[in-house]
């Protein structure tokens, strides 16, 4: 019988140790190292999320319960005052940098930046204030905000940041690495006039919802062709902050929504693209807000395993890993699976010596025992 690792080892081996101890070594994470490697914390948390432990107290007793693999994944026991400790202290920032470097194994070729697509939103998970209280939100409520920039091609975020969820999105948008000559989608709440300035000054296209409250005069009038189109014309902003601030002439179009009924109005400096194509465009936003909503019920992200703000970021950022690996796992078996389902059958089969690929594609390792009929017989004859 030949071998076959756990699935667990199987997803760990999609981290090379190699790359991992270098990106530790440049935070000079070994000097905070202790009686906890960096491995075993990866490890630890990653198992938690798979296998959707609720507490830290649940995470190391069923991670201490595998002791017989920790040998196998290069790790070893994870006591829960330790890694508490590990949570609050150590840098995150090791682990964004995995992330981001996981993502590049798991994108497909890169596209020319004219032809990318990004659509840009954000996603508040609520905490308790009593004991999240540096999460400031609103009164009487604590919340972090990730802040997304995805690819709807890809289905993967490229970018993500975490802050308090008092942040406003806008602020937020303005650290954002664009990149020069894409076209990014996104809602009214990014609406801030001197930021689409800046992106029509580098060539990066944008489409977002206009506000009601928005104040322009109509340069000219265009034909409202396609499907669901109501209006298209060139405008420029008439009021002296949105003058200053935005002084070029941007796209105004109406569009009735097929499903609903409703009136959008959206706002853009996209002169090329047909009307009809900026609509559907903004139509790509449901795929960032089902991204928001595929986290939320399938990761570990509503509670935590520490209160201060680095256990919390490394939490969100090693579950934003676990979403890379059960991608790149089901791109690697073509699998026609959900990622949802995918999910499932991991944390179903965590610890189990099946082959991963086997187990996504639904077939048997092994050959089931082969029944004699003379078996059902017991001899009586």
């Amino acid at each position: 019988m030949r071998h076959i690792n756990t699935v667990f080892s199987q997803l760990l081996s999609e981290v090379p140790r190699s790359i991992f101890k270098r990106v530790v070594a440049r935070h000079d994470g070994d000097k905070r190292a202790g009686s906890m490697s960096y491995w075993t914390q990866f490890c630890t948390i990653l198992y938690g999320q798979l296998s959707s432990k609720q507490t830290l107290r649940d995470t190391c007793l069923s991670w201490a319960s595998q002791g017989h693999l920790h040998y196998h994944f290069g790790a070893s026991k994870a006591a829960r005052s330790t890694l508490s400790d590990a949570n609050r202290e150590r840098p995150s920032a090791i682990y964004l940098e995995l992330f981001y470097w996981l993502l590049n194994q798991v994108r497909e070729v890169t596209i020319s930046c004219k032809d990318a697509v990004r659509l840009i939103d954000s996603t508040t998970i609520d905490l308790c204030k009593q004991q999240f209280n540096w999460a400031t939100f609103r009164s009487g409520k604590a919340g972090v905000k990730i802040h997304t920039v995805y690819d709807p091609n890809d289905k993967v975020p490229t970018f993500f940041s975490i802050t308090t969820a008092s942040k406003h999105d806008k602020k937020a948008a303005e650290k954002m690495p664009l990149l020069d000559g894409a076209t990014y989608v996104f809602d009214r709440a990014y609406n801030d006039y001197a930021w689409y300035y800046s992106m029509s000054l580098r060539d990066i296209s944008f489409v977002g919802r206009m506000k009601t409250t928005t104040r322009f005069e109509v340069a000219e009038v265009l034909k409202a062709s396609g499907k669901g189109v109501l209006k298209d014309e060139l405008i420029y902003l008439s009021s002296t902050k949105a003058k200053k601030d935005c002084p070029c002439i941007l796209r105004h179009i109406r569009f009735l929504r097929e499903e609903d009924g409703k009136e959008l109005s959206f706002i853009t400096n996209d002169l090329k693209r047909t009307a009809e194509e900026i609509a559907d465009l903004y139509k790509q936003r449901w795929q960032i807000e089902l991204f928001f909503k595929w986290i939320k019920q399938n990761l570990k992200i509503k509670r935590f395993l520490g209160t201060n703000e680095n256990a919390v970021r490394t939490q969100i950022i090693i579950a934003m890993i676990s979403y890379l690996l059960l991608k790149l796992m089901n791109k690697k078996s073509a699998s026609k699976l959900s990622l949802h389902q995918v999910a499932t059958l991991v944390a179903a089969n965590l610890m189990s010596r099946r082959n991963i690929f086997e187990l996504l594609l639904q077939k048997q390792t092994q050959k089931p025992p082969e029944i004699h009929s003379n078996q059902l017989t017991f001899g009586l004859e």
